[in-house]
């Protein structure tokens, strides 16, 4: 009979070092496959939710120039005359005239004359029961912004927006230039004289327009209200206090 040595009969356990080392390689390349194909689809999520974020944005832009509120009744006879302002104004140097657009906490059942709600202002409450977020583009002299851009009724961020007509020169569509940045002109070749400031002599249906999206650093009235203006020091076209626009879009209004 055979003898064994015990070192022979203890079978093997565990790794070798060489073994180890290629676990570990497969492991890594493993995990740089699944980033490689994971992170393209984070972004992916990412992108949507901004793209979601303006959408929002443009489509409260839009329903705003689009309607007629019953306290506006006595300044703008139609909502194109409405929209036809604000446009015209958003660009100036008029603060009471910039356009903001931001949400708010809003009350369901205390509904305002203006079809709007009331700021639903109680520390605690369950979304979607005690109040519901609203969604309002509002010229920052009215005086619902002040209510709304309080602490714990305002959610998120708050946006200044900037309009400026778009125009055909020489069979291409472009910006009006910084002189008319404040009027509403023929968007078409050649130009028809009218009065700017009478949306009655506007010779088209549609005034096409582009709408830049500035977000503001502070959400708080107070910084609204005297903490920016359209100061631009450094000359690259856009404000000093936001610098440049988050996104832009092309948008238009129609008598």
């Amino acid at each position: 009979m055979k003898n064994h040595t015990p070192s022979s009969q203890i079978k093997r356990s565990g790794f070798t070092l060489v073994e180890t080392v290629i676990a570990m390689g497969i492991i890594t390349i493993m995990i740089t496959a699944f980033l490689a194909a994971f992170g393209p689809a984070v972004q992916g999520i990412r992108k949507s939710m901004s793209s979601k974020e303006a959408n929002r944005l443009a489509s409260t832009l839009e329903y705003e120039l689009s309607v007629l509120r019953a306290d506006e009744t006595a300044t703008h006879p139609t909502a194109f005359a409405k929209a036809y302002s604000w446009i015209k104004g958003s660009a100036g140097n008029n603060q009471d005239d910039f356009v903001l657009i931001y949400q708010y906490r809003g009350d369901p059942d205390s509904v305002r004359d203006d079809g709007t709600l009331n700021p639903y202002t109680e520390n605690d409450g369950i979304p979607g029961k005690d109040y519901v977020l609203q969604s309002v583009a509002r010229r920052l002299g009215d005086a619902a912004v002040q209510e709304e851009l309080a602490p714990r009724v305002v959610e998120g961020r708050v946006f200044f927006v900037r309009m400026r007509q778009l125009i055909f020169e020489n069979g291409a569509l472009k910006l009006t230039d910084e002189a008319n940045f404040e009027k509403i002109i023929d968007p078409t070749e050649p130009r028809e004289n009218f009065t700017p400031d009478d949306h009655t002599g506007y010779p088209e249906a549609v005034i096409a327009f582009q709408a830049e999206f500035y977000a503001l650093k502070s959400s708080i009235y107070s910084y609204a209200n005297t903490g920016f203006d359209l100061a631009d020091s450094n000359g690259d076209g856009h404000p000093d206090a936001t610098g440049k626009p988050v996104f832009t879009r092309n948008l238009g209004v129609r008598r």
